[in-house]
């Protein structure tokens, strides 16, 4: 019997990509059928359709690409909505397939968490205690980003979402801050970080570094930079490192191969018109960006069929689906960016000279044009190494806050122009339809 849940769980992983908008309807009973042993936590944890897959609102409304009006009219309406920034993205009656696939996350977690509970803590129980925490950790996170403001930002305190850290979806959800939210999410990954393997055969499962690596991320949004810097830092002494554009070739039609050197942690996001479309256009103004002594201009870049501009190709995922994950190269900027706005500059300019190395042609020439504030040349690089990985929208938040990213950011469609410039835009509104099954 205990096998009936865990594939049900499955089945609503697989659904993913079809269906989830039913998963909450569903409410999957684990009171009545459920998973007891360690394997089968194995079992759910690695179901990586449903638990290594991310959101894709927050690359839609963010500043990396942009389309036409032909193409955003082929687009779901919610999705074109999120692209125009606009107050309600969702109909009243409308579920929201980024709302459930990070509680669906959490679910999974909350399950894997509550059998391991019955178990005394030995090396293969705290492993796998330690994924299951930063797999609702890394949903957590996403739900901040999207559905919170920033710690700093407007309405800060008064801004609640709901949140189960319960299997039991029956019972009553949380309401918490942003601030009690990004707590727990490090809380359980400092917790993870001293559980989990010291060093994973498969990418799909978080290791130390992989823990520490994500850590950093949540701090650096935090603007706790000496803990961003010490958790980045961490992670960077492991197995994983850089890999030298160098040696890849623009020829192919996806230059970077599935689980390469940098890629510490698998995720992906995926809607081919979103992600790959004809008309899914680089932002011209971040091309632009990109000098020719740049090995990312030709690997991560293709021409458009519409004159002047280009395509993304340059997936870590080595096809078409954007890769979400967690890379060597974005724990070296997070690690670089905090030296710098710790005061550190050369500690930073040395990190940064690591990258340089391995993505550019003439490394004296990127020397030659390195901008003259170290803060600005650190988050030009990033800019540029962070494209299409969907944590754009993440450090819009936290820079649009702190005010070094001033807004507007402007889209036209239809001939009319949408605007991104108020910082309370940076939150979205709680789906409707979700806040109802919670007061049911």
């Amino acid at each position: 019997m205990k096998k009936i849940l865990i594939n049900t769980l499955m089945a609503v992983g697989l659904m993913a990509t079809v269906s989830c908008e039913e998963y909450l309807d569903e409410k999957p009973e684990k009171s009545i059928l459920v998973p007891s042993t360690k394997e089968d936590v194995r079992y759910l944890l690695d179901n990586y359709n449903t638990l290594n897959q991310n959101p894709l609102l927050p690359f839609i409304m963010a500043d990396d690409w942009v389309t036409n009006t032909s193409n955003w009219q082929g687009i779901n309406p919610w999705m074109q909505n999120a692209y125009l920034w606009q107050e309600d993205i969702f109909n009243p009656d409308e579920r929201s397939t980024d709302y459930n696939i990070l509680h669906r996350k959490i679910f999974y977690a909350n399950v894997c968490l509550d059998i391991l509970n019955d178990f005394d803590l030995d090396q293969e129980s705290g492993g796998l205690k330690g994924e299951a925490l930063f797999i609702r950790a890394n949903a957590l996170f996403y739900l901040a980003q999207l559905f919170l403001p920033h710690p700093e930002g407007p309405e800060a305190e008064q801004t609640k979402i709901p949140v189960h850290f319960s299997p039991d979806v029956n019972s009553a959800a949380e309401w918490i801050t942003v601030e009690n939210l990004l707590d727990r999410v490090k809380s359980d990954l400092v917790e993870a970080s001293d559980l989990v393997e010291a060093k994973s055969a498969f990418r799909n499962r978080p290791d130390k570094a992989v823990v520490e690596a994500h850590l950093s991320r949540i701090l650096l949004y935090r603007g706790d930079f000496q803990g961003a810097y010490d958790a980045a830092m961490e992670a960077l002494n492991s197995h994983y490192g850089l890999i030298d554009y160098a040696a890849y070739a623009a020829s192919k039609p996806y230059p970077f191969d599935l689980f390469n050197k940098e890629s510490m942690y698998y995720g992906y996001s995926s809607n081919y018109l979103v992600t790959d479309g004809p008309a899914s256009f680089v932002n011209p103004q971040l091309y632009s960006n990109y000098s020719d002594n740049d090995f990312r201009k030709g690997l991560f870049f293709k021409p458009a069929t519409t004159g002047g501009m280009f395509l993304f190709r340059g997936s870590y995922t080595g096809d078409f689906n954007l890769f979400t994950g967690i890379t060597y190269s974005e724990v070296l900027l997070n690690a670089a960016e905090s030296a710098v706005r710790l005061g550190r500059n050369q500690e930073g300019l040395v990190l940064l000279e690591k990258l340089a190395k391995m993505r550019y042609k003439d490394l004296n020439l990127w020397k030659k044009n390195l901008e003259a504030n170290t803060l600005e040349a650190v988050m030009k690089e990033r800019r540029r190494e962070m494209v299409f990985r969907v944590t754009r929208w993440g450090d819009i938040k936290r820079l649009a806050t702190s005010g070094e990213l001033k807004l507007p950011i402007d889209r036209s469609i239809n001939g009319e122009l949408y605007s991104l410039s108020d910082e309370s835009q940076l939150t979205l509104k709680l789906p409707e339809y979700e806040v109802s099954l919670e007061n049911n």
